[in-house]
């Protein structure tokens, strides 16, 4: 209960998003249609994800069961025990993994427990998403909660943009840039309520950028009833959101990115969503 701009909101808490139609990528070239589902308002922090790996979940030695964090619609979309051997090997091995230089993780749990987690492989936020009672959001389902649905935005909160809505644009001007660092980041939900969008989730703009299920590839997949490409480059994983070391052009909703499943980068992280009927029936999630 320390997430937000008073830091007295549930950093587990979900958005119900209402189901529909919408543009992917605001091009009328890629009509989606996307049933109800649940997303994080927050981004996975520190604390939420030092539960994971204190329980020694997402290792070699305790890895998710085959098909776990399907997306209900979508067959094949679950965990491969292939990916298995691309976790570490032990809880106190993904200890270290996480330490990237300068990443918020430390052994020190007082410390950046409401800030973004971040130096996670795509691996591993599935798996941490699939011990938390969710799965990761597809490219469209993110792409739809973002733009809030029908109303298209360029922006999760509208359609224009200042620092008090996102944290973003350490490298907005590439001859007149700042040295970047990780100050830039700052504890989820610290741009609410003028950053948030339609169903009042936070940083779905700026801050870190967050990983997504669909394999990366130029275009999206047609049709789209709640759809997700998993299939192509399996190399590649979709990245949404932009950073708070990004431009301005990059925190729009129809920008992505890409980075390797496998990979560790101090500026992404993620955020789950969740099925409704699941939800509805009281599927349990993880204490913390």
């Amino acid at each position: 209960m320390n997430c937000g701009l008073s830091s007295g909101a549930d950093c587990c808490g979900t958005a119900r998003i209402t189901g529909g139609m919408f543009n992917r990528a605001n091009d009328p070239s890629y009509p989606a249609r996307i049933s109800e589902f649940e997303i994080d308002i927050y981004e996975v922090t520190v604390g939420r994800f030092r539960a994971f790996v204190e329980a020694g979940k997402g290792t070699q030695a305790d890895p998710p069961p085959e098909g776990a964090g399907a997306h209900p619609k979508l067959p094949g979309s679950g965990w491969e025990p292939g990916w298995n051997g691309d976790l570490t090997p032990s809880k106190e091995a993904f200890k270290v993994a996480l330490r990237c230089p300068d990443a918020f993780w430390t052994d020190y749990p007082e410390l950046q427990e409401d800030y973004p987690i971040t130096c996670v492989t795509w691996l591993e936020a599935f798996a941490f998403c699939i011990w938390d009672g969710g799965r990761l959001p597809t490219e469209a389902e993110w792409n739809y909660a973002a733009a809030g649905g029908e109303e298209q935005r360029e922006y999760p909160w509208g359609s224009s943009i200042a620092p008090s809505r996102a944290a973003y644009g350490c490298l907005a001007d590439d001859e007149d840039a700042e040295e970047c660092s990780m100050n830039d980041f700052l504890p989820v939900g610290s741009k609410s309520p003028d950053g948030d969008a339609k169903w009042d989730m936070a940083d779905m703009s700026g801050n870190a950028g967050e990983l997504v299920l669909d394999v990366y590839q130029l275009g999206f997949p047609l049709p789209c009833n709640d759809c997700a490409r998993l299939q192509g480059n399996t190399e590649n994983r979709v990245v949404r959101g932009g950073t708070a070391w990004t431009s301005e052009h990059y925190v729009t909703t129809d920008a992505q990115s890409a980075e390797n499943p496998r990979n560790r980068n101090v500026f992404v992280g993620f955020r789950c969503a969740r099925d409704v009927a699941l939800s509805q029936a009281g599927t349990e999630r993880r204490p913390r």
